[in-house]
């Protein structure tokens, strides 16, 4: 065995220890493969199938990469990296003054070979994150999809956190993400965490290119949250989901995709607007036959504005305020265009997010509820380190059609009774921030 190898799979024992989250929308088989825009509910018609600051629309916000993000207190800033005491885990590092999220400089991580590349650093008097979640701005150019990984040693190996953030084939430019757990081994020391273990991983022989700036923690309030959203607005959650909530006195958003309303399979309006009473938001969610990058910035204007107007038109602007990604992808472009027309955007991300202000409000990751081990696994942590869970869901019922069983869904619903958690709605998480 190579040295390499040894290494790469020394760590991936490491990541097993602690429990990757098996929930769907990761890179690889059937339950762990990013969702498509695709839905098999019964019907042939249900196609297709993310600042809190309000935004009107056509005015724009600053971009997503816009450095002037100062919440929060600052943990490593890269200016100083020589003397900041990071260590090399794999593949090659160095400072970079052209690839800039924030100050003068920031870190770029290689390895032409592939397999990981990463960055850890000791805290001797102990890094409290009792109150505070990270946040990190990275740039992923290689692999064109893939995670960031991050460890949280706390005091040791056998008492530690794993963060596991996925990022989009698209979205290659600088991006503000929130560290959710996703994996626990022991009983972590969150008021003395020793070190921090950075990585991403790659296959043997496809090359990793990333960079990083501007690490901080940023306050999480004293309870966790729950989001649930739904994609494509299909019967089965009208009669299932909603149903099912409303027996807990819950509400939660519908991704709604325009031109399915009303067609066999799909919600009505009237469905809509029932459902709207009861608290719930119609969010949008454009039908596109092709992820929303593969269009020229025009086109995804029109896209994006036509599914804002028909739901503001229809009766429904608390919840056009909100995106949710087609296919779960988005570039650069796409948000800002985004944030012309909504305050939230969801795309999968596989891991939590700050229940109190999300990094980046257009980026909200979600976990896929496919899987109610794994998703009972996420919310456990969630509940533990009081973080948000925004879980997606597609058609639910019983028979090869439908992506989740009743029994597995009310198996996950029943779950969330029992933590002592705020079940949220989109605009509720929103409006209270």
């Amino acid at each position: 065995m190579t040295k390499r190898n040894s290494t790469r799979r020394r760590f991936l024992a490491s990541i097993g220890a602690v429990g990757t989250v098996g929930v769907a929308g990761c890179t690889g088989g059937s339950d762990t493969s990013a969702p498509s825009n695709t839905t098999t509910t019964g019907t042939p018609t249900a196609s297709s199938t993310a600042n809190a600051t309000s935004t009107p629309e056509g005015t724009a916000t600053p971009s997503q990469s816009d450095a002037a993000f100062s919440r929060g207190e600052l943990v490593e800033d890269f200016e100083n990296y020589e003397e900041a005491r990071w260590g090399t885990i794999r593949g090659d590092v160095k400072t970079d003054t052209n690839e800039v999220y924030a100050g003068s400089q920031s870190l770029h991580l290689s390895n032409k070979n592939g397999g990981a590349a990463g960055i850890f650093k000791a805290f001797p008097d102990g890094l409290d994150l009792s109150k505070h979640d990270l946040s990190l701005a990275v740039k992923l150019d290689k692999p064109t999809n893939g995670k960031i990984s991050m460890e949280f040693i706390a005091p040791a190996r056998s008492d530690m956190l794993v963060s596991k953030r996925f990022i989009p084939t698209e979205l290659n430019d600088w991006v503000r993400i929130d560290l959710g757990y996703t994996g626990k081994k022991g009983e972590p020391v969150m008021e003395a965490i020793q070190e921090l273990r950075l990585l991403v991983l790659s296959e043997d022989g496809t090359p990793i290119n990333f960079w990083v700036d501007d690490l901080r923690k940023i306050p999480k309030p004293e309870k966790g949250k729950v989001m649930m959203v739904f994609d494509d607005a299909v019967t089965s959650q009208y009669e299932v989901a909603f149903k099912m909530l409303q027996e807990k006195g819950w509400a939660g958003g519908v991704a709604v995709i325009p031109d399915a309303i009303n067609s066999e399979g799909n919600l009505t309006t009237g469905q809509m607007r029932e459902m709207r009473d009861a608290g719930w938001d119609m969010m949008a969610h454009p039908q596109t036959p092709k992820p929303l990058p593969q269009y020229s910035e025009a086109k995804q204007r029109q896209m994006i504005q036509q599914t804002y107007n028909y739901l503001d038109l229809k009766g429904f602007p608390k919840g056009a305020r909100h995106f949710v990604a087609p296919y779960h992808r988005v570039g650069p472009k796409t948000l800002e265009i985004v944030s012309e027309f909504h305050e939230t955007g969801m795309m999968f991300g596989a891991c939590p997010n700050n229940a109190q202000h999300p990094s980046n409000m257009f980026t909200m990751s979600r976990i896929m509820g496919r899987d109610p081990r794994g998703t009972r696994r996420v919310l456990n942590l969630a509940e533990e380190f009081n973080q948000m869970v925004s879980i997606g869901w597609h058609g639910i019922g019983d028979g090869p059609d439908y992506r989740v069983s009743t029994d597995d869904f009310e198996n996950v619903i029943n779950h969330i009774a029992k933590k002592d958690m705020d079940v949220v709605t989109p605009s509720q998480f929103l409006d209270g921030i």
